[in-house]
């Protein structure tokens, strides 16, 4: 079980971090806890771990707010305000502070989708994924999009190219194609996690395909039962 909040608040991870005692131990531990080094890249002057929460992106692509709460008082913040490209230090949220709502806005014309790639067929953490939102004329013309990856950074990372490169237009193929190239360019994945960098960068492109062609209402059963381990 789980809350949506501490969802938003999820750790970063990482290959070095996710061990056992005795294994980070073994390599005089990392960055991120009793050590000075960043495995992932060694000669990193900040820790790499990964940002692998599902809620964030999707949420963020809507547009959410959130409030703090603290003995001083609380606040309401853009979620996307709330983190930081730091695997470490990867909220700016205080440590006095409780995040205890999610503040959406009206729908008005939105519609979203939210697709992952795992290692597992079952419950399990995003290697990457593609958060989309569309705002979409009666005409089928994009009036308004948010594109964000995650999995790919300390923090989701918001694709204002990819957003870019849809508004005005409608979803057809071409289109399609061209934001799935930028999301690819857009998310750059580190080895820190499952599948090489490669592989993930790759697979960005296809699952903001799959992610946008969802929301043009294209049939998505025959992607679902490809071999490639994603969800949506």
């Amino acid at each position: 079980m789980g809350t949506i909040d501490g969802n938003i608040c999820l750790d970063t991870r990482c290959f070095y971090y996710d061990q056992s005692h005795g294994w980070r131990k073994a390599i005089n531990f990392c960055m991120k806890k009793d050590g000075e080094t960043c495995w992932v890249s060694t000669a990193s002057k900040k820790c790499l771990a990964t940002s692998s929460t599902d809620t964030a992106p999707a949420l963020i692509s809507l547009g959410a707010k959130v409030l703090l709460v603290s003995s001083d008082g609380e606040r309401t913040v853009l979620l996307s305000d709330l983190y930081q490209d730091d695997g470490i230090n990867y909220m700016k949220r205080r440590q006095d502070e409780i995040l205890i709502k999610v503040i959406l806005p009206e729908a008005d014309g939105w519609k979203s989708s939210y697709w992952k790639s795992r290692r597992r067929g079952s419950f399990d953490f995003p290697v990457l994924s593609v958060a989309s939102a569309l705002r979409i004329e009666s005409d089928g013309t994009i009036a308004d999009a948010r594109i964000v990856l995650g999995a790919v950074s300390s923090e989701p990372v918001t694709c204002d190219d990819v957003a870019s490169c849809l508004i005005d237009n409608k979803l057809t193929d071409d289109v399609i194609e061209e934001a799935a190239k930028l999301s690819s360019k857009a998310g750059r994945p580190v080895r820190n996690t499952d599948y090489s960098p490669p592989w993930r960068r790759k697979t960005v492109s296809k699952i903001t395909s799959r992610a946008l062609r969802e929301l043009s209402g294209d049939d998505m059963r025959e992607a679902q039962g490809s071999k490639l381990p994603i969800i949506n």
